[in-house]
């Protein structure tokens, strides 16, 4: 293995980059890869990953019988092979909405057309036995749909009702839905809605007024929807939560992360983590981001130093450093011994609408391949304010893997400049991380590289680079699209990859050398 460049990981600056070799880092493999022939008129696949039970992918057909829509349903293996295949019968004119697995079951969430009043369907259908079943979820008022997660024997669904955030559950046995009470609050924000490991589920709101006291509310309910926990954090009201995500309980402690700004800014200053406790008042820890090590490295190596600075001078002021940036969190992680946070930051197309989306109404839907976040909420559509609608071009700069303890306390940092890969349209995570006993890695991958950084125990941060390859010998990999790919983490010490190549098979036996193919590549570290 190759180490990768000084300049692709640090742009420059103070990180240091020890040369690789296979046994410092550990063996990194391809074991394992998937392949589809894709035509033109072929829809692109989504991933809905399964972690240790496999993958499932789910495509349109763009065919039709006896006026439904054929929807392609396989199921993946970890060793990417595949298990089974099956078409769905889909009502015409419903576009999926959101997807989910839980339990063995495949969750599949579809509205009926555009208008936010319409009827949801979902299906469920059992990784093993194949069994579907489809339920309908009547609505009855303009339900803004923007988390979907599912828990044993009931999803939640997230979103907004005339501009007022609501939770609506769906219990499968029933068949029925409520609302949960506590909700529908002007001037308020759903930042997050997730599933906890013991069924339980979260939901952070965030207030958008302008009063002396401000608060971010994190309530924690059983599957049923009873209240199990409350927490109101008081905010600085100088300052103002743009995002949030929370922890699940892995640990006995969650934790709560995202970003802020000062005042009404569209930009970020920073990230805050705090810890919840409803029994007394905690701190929220708020870091701008000259504090953190390498968060500013995608900036030239003069203006890094002056931001860094400058928020040493901010500091010691009592004051928020005038330097913001466009960031999203988009995804935290936990183990027993801490939390681990990555968060990106993006260049947002001159037509996207950017600012807080309070003072726009709720914001638009926008594609997110991963069920956001990662980061966060399985729902296709994806609800944070930087993905509204746009026409051009949104441009990844930097991607920050950051460390902090038990107590939400900052640790360590790392990044990866993203080299400005362009998405159309819309933010979506652009690299992923493992986070998983001993192992910390964050990878990226833009075309045919993948870059990894690994962080030892001893301190020591490594680099490398590998090619996206194909199992076939004799194959060239002519072009990987550097749209609609990306690099996930799947489960323990293993990533998948996908994307769509060009390729060329260079054995004189092959009648037609040449392929234009889907493909799902396992990245093994070992």
């Amino acid at each position: 293995m190759q180490a990768a460049s000084y300049g692709i990981w640090s742009g420059g600056l103070t990180i240091v980059m020890i040369v690789l070799s296979s046994l410092s880092f550990g063996q990194i493999s391809q074991p394992a890869r998937y392949e589809r022939e894709q035509k033109n008129n072929d829809h692109d696949f989504i991933i809905i990953s399964m972690h240790e039970s496999g993958i499932a992918l789910i495509r349109d057909k763009e065919k039709y019988k006896e006026g439904k829509q054929l929807w392609e349903l396989t199921r993946l293996d970890t060793a990417l092979q595949e298990v089974w295949m099956m078409e769905l019968d889909i009502e015409n004119r419903h576009r999926l909405v959101g997807y989910e697995f839980k339990d063995d079951l495949i969750y599949l969430l579809y509205r009926d057309g555009e208008h936010e009043a319409n009827d949801l369907t979902l299906f469920t259908i059992h990784a093993i036995t194949q069994d579907i079943h489809r339920y309908l979820i009547k609505q009855e008022l303009s339900f803004r749909v923007t988390h979907f997660c599912a828990m044993t024997g009931n999803i939640a669904l997230g979103g907004y009702v005339s501009n007022e955030p609501a939770v609506l559950l769906y219990n499968l046995e029933t068949e029925k839905a409520k609302l949960v009470p506590g909700f529908f609050v002007s001037e308020t924000e759903l930042l997050d809605l997730r599933v906890n490991t013991n069924n339980t589920f979260n939901t952070l709101i965030a207030e958008r007024t302008n009063k002396q006291n401000k608060f971010l509310v994190l309530k924690t309910f059983d599957s049923q929807g009873a209240l199990l926990l409350e927490d109101q954090i008081e905010i600085d009201p100088k300052l103002t939560i743009l995002t949030g995500l929370t922890s699940t309980l892995i640990n006995d402690e969650m934790l709560l992360a995202g970003t802020w700004t000062e005042g009404n800014s569209k930009q970020a200053s920073g990230i805050y983590t705090t810890l919840v406790d409803p029994f007394k008042k905690q701190p929220i820890h708020f870091y701008d981001f000259g504090q953190f090590n390498h968060f500013v490295d995608y900036l030239s190596s003069k203006r890094a130093a002056s931001v860094k600075q400058k928020s040493v001078q901010a500091k010691k002021l009592g004051i928020v450093p005038d330097f913001k940036t466009y960031a999203a969190p988009m995804r935290l992680a936990e183990q027993p011994e801490g939390f681990a946070l990555l968060s990106e930051v993006y260049l947002p197309a001159t037509s996207l609408n950017t600012y807080p989306s309070w003072n726009y109404g709720m914001p638009y839907y926008g594609y997110n391949a991963y069920g956001y976040n990662s980061f966060t909420n399985r729902y296709y559509n994806s609800p944070y304010q930087y993905n509204n609608t746009n026409t051009g071009d949104t441009k990844m700069l930097h991607t920050s893997f950051m460390i902090f303890d038990r107590q939400g306390k900052y640790i360590q940092d790392y990044g990866i400049k993203l080299d400005n890969k362009k998405l159309v349209g819309m933010v979506e995570q652009t690299a992923d991380f493992i986070y998983y006993e001993d192992c910390q890695v964050l990878a990226y991958k833009k075309e045919k590289e993948i870059f990894l950084m690994g962080n030892l125990p001893d301190g020591s941060v490594l680099s490398d680079t590998i090619q996206s390859e194909s199992q076939v010998p004799t194959d060239f990999i002519k072009y990987d699209s550097d749209q609609n790919t990306a690099i996930r983490y799947w489960y323990k010490t293993n990533f998948y990859v996908w994307g769509y190549q060009s390729i060329r098979n260079k054995s004189e036996s092959v009648d037609d050398p040449n392929r234009y193919v889907f493909y799902i590549n396992k990245i093994e570290i070992n």
